[in-house]
This record gives structure tokens, sequence and C-alpha cells, in this order.
């Protein structure tokens, strides 16, 4: 999954830590608004001054404890 093409580089999804909530939303194949709610309820939001970031590692381990078998 390509994020950004930087260049001649090319960053995946599952390359980076920090997700933007564009790219957040493209991960989790959802819209803003529940990706928005999704972040806040696993605790992976983080505040960057005004930028929304999510911790995509803390968001993955989180889905693993809370997935119903």
């Amino acid at each position: 999954m390509v994020a950004r093409d930087r260049g001649n580089v090319v960053i995946s999804l599952s390359d980076k830590r920090l997700l933007s909530m564009d790219e957040f939303a493209i991960y989790t194949s959802m819209g803003a608004n529940k990706t928005r709610e999704l972040a806040e309820l696993s605790g992976s939001l983080f505040r960057a001054g005004r930028r929304l970031l999510v911790d995509r590692a803390k968001f993955d381990r989180w889905c693993d404890a809370n997935t119903e078998c």
C-alpha cells in the first residue's frame, strides 16, 4: 500500500509509524469520522502541534487485543 511518492523513494503505510488522518483512513478503509473515533478509542491519537497523527503500531496492538474470535 503506497502512501506517497517522494521523487524516487516510495514509502508504504506499513513502513510508517505515525500516519496522518488521511493516511489512517486509507489504512483502515474507513471514513474520516470513524477513523478519528477509532483513534481516540484506541488511545493511538497523537497530537503534534495542530497536526493529528495516529500511532499505527499502537492501533494494531489495540486491534489484536480487542478482536473477538
